[in-house]
């Protein structure tokens, strides 16, 4: 067994690095190939109507919905830890998951309450501004057409915990990790957090995105831990999720 690779021992340079352009190159392709890989394996085992995703403009279908998300999940987490930490004999310690002490539990914890209405916020005022309808542009992802608990259960899960994870990760401890490392904590905070939004595809999403992405890296740098990041992630996905199951339920429109 080989022994774990100490961060602080791989120079480019002359300075530390964690990830090179090669490994980030790398990475990549291998998020891809599992994305790819994932997709057609549920495209396979779906049925002729979920397996028909040229339909999802008029909405996913469940499966659709909890698929799309464990496949991002998956590949997010297995390009990391396959084609990167694997490779180069990192332990998910080396990567950022080491123990936060009680005052960033709860300062995390408090970022959180103050991130859930904020981003909410942001993407209200950019439908006002862009004169975009009032509607959430992920309603039909959490909610499809053909909604069960079980599936709710399931996008809860996933959303709400597994999708953080992974897009912390990837965003902040590979990318934000590799563009600070090279052009400083201005560049890499707004340069993630730039590519965090656009993933996201709509615009309003994508501009909340982009705040959240400067507060979850700040958090990670500041207090060297991806669990503080994830912690934030998680609680403002699961309490979106939470509240829009509620409104449903109770037949509120949305």
């Amino acid at each position: 067994m080989k022994p774990t690779t100490d961060l602080s021992s791989k120079q480019n340079n002359g300075k530390t690095e964690t990830w090179s352009f090669l490994d980030l190159v790398i990475i990549l392709i291998g998020t891809g190939i599992i994305f790819a890989i994932c997709f057609f394996i549920i495209y396979w085992l779906a049925t002729p109507e979920d397996s028909n995703f040229a339909a999802m403009d008029t909405g996913p279908t469940a499966v659709q919905s909890v698929g799309l998300a464990a496949v991002e999940a998956v590949a997010l987490l297995g390009g990391v830890y396959f084609f990167g930490m694997r490779r180069l004999h990192y332990s998910w310690k080396d990567i950022g998951f080491t123990i936060i002490n009680h005052w960033w539990l709860l300062a995390s914890i408090t970022i959180s309450i103050i991130v859930v209405p904020l981003s909410g916020l942001i993407t209200v005022v950019v439908m006002l501004a862009l004169g975009l309808p009032l509607e959430n542009p992920q309603l039909e992802f959490i909610i499809p057409p053909d909604f069960s608990w079980t599936s709710g259960i399931a996008l809860f899960v996933l959303g709400g915990i597994l999708v953080p994870i992974a897009e912390e990760v990837f965003f902040r401890g590979v990318l934000y990790r590799w563009l600070r490392e090279r052009w400083g904590i201005l560049i890499g905070v707004l340069v993630s957090s730039f590519i965090f939004g656009l993933v996201h595809v709509d615009i309003a999403i994508a501009a909340a995105a982009f705040i959240l992405g400067i507060i979850l890296a700040l958090v990670y740098e500041y207090s060297k831990s991806l669990w503080t990041a994830i912690l934030i992630h998680a609680i403002n996905n699961s309490v979106k999720i939470i509240l829009i199951y509620i409104f449903f339920a109770l037949d509120i429109p949305m």
